[in-house]
């Protein structure tokens, strides 16, 4: 569902969905938190938090190390947008109850996080952005888990080098921890 809060931020009015008395799920808090943190962090253009469950992301977590770097690092060498369209990296929370604040920790530097074994949350100033967003990573994801399935390791990939010269011809600046 969707729904709007009043400008307080203290309650809300369904927008679309939840029929027939159904209510939002216990994931609200977290999307609130997130909302907090990122439209703080982006000056108030970050409008949209969006959540879903996408099966090639959630894969990626019973087999990759659950850390900021190993996600953002494999999912950047599947396709040359990829450090473009999410150039702050990936944010990571293992699996863990409750969840919120974690999160909201990670989408004060990410624009996407990922709840092991769960999901992903991604922050954009329109829907249209942050589903790109989103579909990017999913994306990304899904190379990867068809490349795992093939081979343990990859004969070719992007390298450091190449992500720097990449940074500068698209003005990006992508953070150096990723890049070891």
């Amino acid at each position: 569902g969707i729904v709007e809060l009043d400008e307080k931020g203290e309650n809300f009015r369904i927008v679309w969905g939840l029929q027939n008395g159904a209510r939002p799920t216990s994931e609200l808090p977290s999307h609130l938190m997130n909302h907090e943190v990122t439209k703080a962090r982006s000056g108030g253009k970050y409008r949209v938090i969006y959540h879903a469950h996408p099966a090639n992301t959630i894969a990626l977590t019973f087999v990759l190390p659950l850390t900021d770097e190993a996600f953002t690092r494999e999912l950047w060498e599947m396709a040359t947008e990829c450090p473009v369209v999410f150039p702050s990296g990936i944010g990571v929370v293992p699996w863990m109850v409750p969840i919120a604040v974690a999160t909201s920790k990670l989408m004060k530097e990410y624009d996407v996080a990922i709840w092991a074994h769960h999901g992903m949350f991604c922050c954009g100033e329109d829907f249209d952005l942050t589903f790109g967003l989103m579909h990017t990573v999913e994306k990304a994801a899904e190379i990867l888990v068809k490349v795992r399935s093939m081979t343990d390791r990859k004969r070719q990939t992007i390298s450091a080098d190449d992500f720097r010269a990449l940074a500068k011809d698209f003005h990006v600046t992508l953070p150096e921890k990723f890049l070891q």
